[in-house]
């Protein structure tokens, strides 16, 4: 199963069996709280506290942004806090980052969230472990002043590539001087003091641990994104409407092309299936869905819905024929979508456009999450949409399916097994007598 980990299999059964979920407390230490505000990561923390909460953790977030909530529960608790307001301008806002010693905005969050720590650290239990949730990486620095002022465990995630690939590339490098030696220092005082570390994907750990990935692997876990609903309720498929499913936004890098491309070179050799086909794009997207749509003839086929809260998305999944997911334009890209648990909770064909060797690709094509095609490629784009069209007319998908191994990969109690290793490993490296509360 590739959304595992090697320090996970190397763990005794015997002391991950005997992790006590209900005996445990967590201060989760995330800026991206906010789902106004922290996209993607914020809904997927919420999704990780609301599994931690049903398996009986107490949770007590520490975040930026509103404390109202959806999130209800007597173990469950935030202490929202905002930074100072953003300078204004170029020069004063970059005097104000290097003064914060944090590359990136969110640094202005970190000063006034660890001295609300420390502030409720008292309160909390003695056996409490810290958990910061990056990105951005603003979370695990606050959870690293936490940890070195409290003496309490704690586990650093990483949710993508830290520093942002779009910070020190693509010729801004030169524009903020500053950042590249903060970020280097940054990583390395987390990847070195933290008990544990958690990723995305494997592939993503090895990305952010870089030439250190062998000396830190022992204690580098992998806790997949979760699914919106814990138990998946997958609806029947329709056999109406072909109809495929972008569920996301298109970032920079990442294109609507090779779709679109694909799906009109599929209608172009298939003119008599168009009528039964529609394309909905669900988010927003930095490239130009409306001028592709028009170049490859599709403006009766493509429509797109804007964001879409939560339950309209999943409602929207169910009513697909085909689930799209569209990577990176990079060869060695290290994401997984947030995306791609709903997709497979959906029980419906997905066909992801990547390349081979990508973090995409291993749970595609190793676990048997879906269909692939390369991203360079309108060809294999057409020919996928063809298999599955032939497929849902004779009410045959069955064999499209995610398989058992993806299906697994995602499973909220399994996702916590790993978690609780990571857990174990940090608790090892702190004994109980060097715990310590303070305040001020």
């Amino acid at each position: 199963m590739f959304l595992t980990s090697s320090a996970f299999r190397q763990l005794e059964e015997q002391r991950l069996r005997a992790w006590d979920w209900s005996n445990t407390s967590i201060l989760y230490v995330s800026h991206g709280w906010d789902p106004a505000r922290g996209g993607a990561q914020a809904i997927t923390g919420r999704r990780l506290v609301r599994a931690l909460l049903t398996a009986g953790a107490r949770v007590h977030v520490l975040a930026a942004g509103r404390a109202d909530e959806e999130l209800t529960s007597p173990r469950y608790g935030i202490t929202a806090v905002e930074g100072p307001p953003m300078a204004e301008g170029r020069i004063a806002s970059a005097f104000q980052m290097v003064c914060s010693g944090v590359p990136e905005s969110a640094g202005r969050w970190v000063r006034n969230a660890v001295a609300a720590g420390l502030r409720l650290a008292p309160s909390l239990p003695r056996n409490t472990i810290i958990y910061g949730r990056s990105s951005p990486g603003s979370s695990n620095i606050a959870a690293w002043h936490l940890a070195r002022a409290t003496g309490l465990p704690w586990v650093a995630h990483f949710s993508d590539e830290w520093p942002p690939r779009s910070v020190l590339s693509n010729g801004r490098r030169w524009l903020v001087p500053y950042k590249a030696p903060l970020f280097t220092l940054w990583r390395h005082r987390i990847i070195r003091d933290a008990g544990a570390l958690t990723f995305s994907n494997p592939r993503q750990a090895k990305e952010v641990l870089g030439a250190h990935a062998r000396r830190f692997e022992h204690k580098a876990f992998v806790v997949a994104h979760l699914p919106s609903c814990l138990v998946p309720q997958p609806q029947p498929p329709q056999f109406e409407t072909f109809h495929i499913v972008h569920a996301g936004n298109f970032y920079h890098g990442q294109s609507p092309a090779p779709l679109l491309q694909g799906l009109g070179l599929f209608l172009e050799r298939n003119p008599a299936a168009r009528h039964r086909v529609r394309f909905s794009q669900a988010g927003w997207c930095e490239g130009d869905v409306t001028a592709l749509t028009r170049r490859y003839g599709l403006d009766d086929v493509v429509r797109s819905t804007g964001r879409l809260a939560e339950h309209d998305l999943l409602a929207l999944m169910n009513q697909a024929t085909l689930l799209v997911v569209v990577d990176y334009h990079r060869a060695d890209s290290t994401t997984v979508h947030s995306k791609i648990p709903d997709y497979v909770n959906a029980r419906r064909p997905i066909l992801a456009i990547t390349a081979p060797g990508t973090s995409l690709s291993r749970l595609f094509d190793g676990d048997g999450a879906g269909l692939t095609a390369h991203y360079d490629s309108a060809e294999e784009v057409a020919e996928r949409l063809a298999l599955v069209f032939d497929a849902w007319q004779q009410q045959q998908l069955g064999s499209l399916l995610p398989g058992p191994h993806a299906i697994a990969s995602y499973d909220w109690k399994r996702v916590l097994r790993e978690l609780s290793g990571a857990f174990l490993i940090a608790r090892d490296r702190v004994r109980p007598s060097e715990y310590r509360h303070a305040s001020h």
